[in-house]
């Protein structure tokens, strides 16, 4: 399994504090990878790191075996990178449908003569892009509300529809943080059917940030744990949520995985 993403020495400090010290990790193509840690441990510090949100203070990011240490967050999202936020509300005054026509924006190809003269490619490419924003939004569980503001939808909705809008963006390797953050537990079996979905049907990476364990443990082919600004461990599920210093840094002594 080729390497997709690899990290190497990555730090960052800001002062004193070490918020992401000396970590060395890979993402494998077609795997699903999750960060794991207590509140705090640095995880959205290293997904901002990666995507070039962050600047390093030291170490190196390579992606696709090209070095993407201290690009801007544009150059590395139209390489295939690209995250999610745990914010919700980017384009809350805007359809759910039109707001996942904004993510193939960077995959356009009309010049500004057809767009103001509405030429033929232009109306070519509006399908097009009608047409698969349709079917994302289907994959999604979202083409039922396109037609509603992003503000008016339920919150469960509209974290199904920051995923809808990393996918329009066409990813290679896709970065979700935290997706499950308040939903009820239809709707998280739903995230879990999606992202599975994107893994073995869109055949694209995902590498994410989750606090709810037995939803990690159950989709996730390997696990890293950082603590304090560094890796702790990594391995397979089973074998992570057993490790002694996992269960003592941020698990607990009475946690049992649901793998069913």
């Amino acid at each position: 399994m080729d390497v997709l993403l690899e990290a190497r020495s990555l730090s960052i400090h800001f002062g004193g504090l070490k918020a992401v010290e000396n970590v060395d990790l890979d993402v494998r193509e077609g795997e699903i990878i999750s960060l794991i840690g207590p509140n705090g441990a640095g995880k959205t510090t290293f997904f901002n790191l990666v995507s070039g949100f962050l600047k390093p203070t030291s170490g190196t990011v390579k992606f696709m075996g090209k070095d993407i240490t201290g690009k801007e967050p544009h150059e590395i999202a139209k390489l295939g990178l690209v995250r999610t936020f745990q914010k919700t509300n980017i384009f809350a005054d805007v359809t759910v449908g039109d707001s996942i026509k904004i993510g193939f924006s960077q995959h356009r190809h009309a010049n500004i003569i057809d767009i103001l003269c509405n030429g033929a490619s232009v109306r070519r490419e509006n399908t097009l892009v009608q047409e698969k924003a349709d079917d994302i939004m289907r994959f999604c569980g979202l083409y039922d509300w396109k037609g509603f503001l992003v503000k008016n939808i339920p919150y469960g909705k509209q974290r199904m529809l920051s995923v809808a809008l990393a996918l329009a963006t066409s990813p290679k390797l896709l970065l979700l943080d935290e997706p499950a953050t308040g939903l009820n537990p239809t709707e998280t079996k739903e995230l879990i059917d999606i992202i599975l979905n994107i893994k073995n049907v869109l055949k694209i990476t995902v590498f994410l940030i989750e606090h709810n364990m037995n939803l990690v443990v159950s989709i996730s082919d390997r696990l890293a744990v950082l603590c304090y600004g560094e890796k702790l461990t990594e391995g397979a599920p089973n074998e992570v949520a057993k490790d002694p210093r996992v269960i003592e840094a941020y698990l607990g002594r009475g946690f049992q995985p649901n793998v069913s």
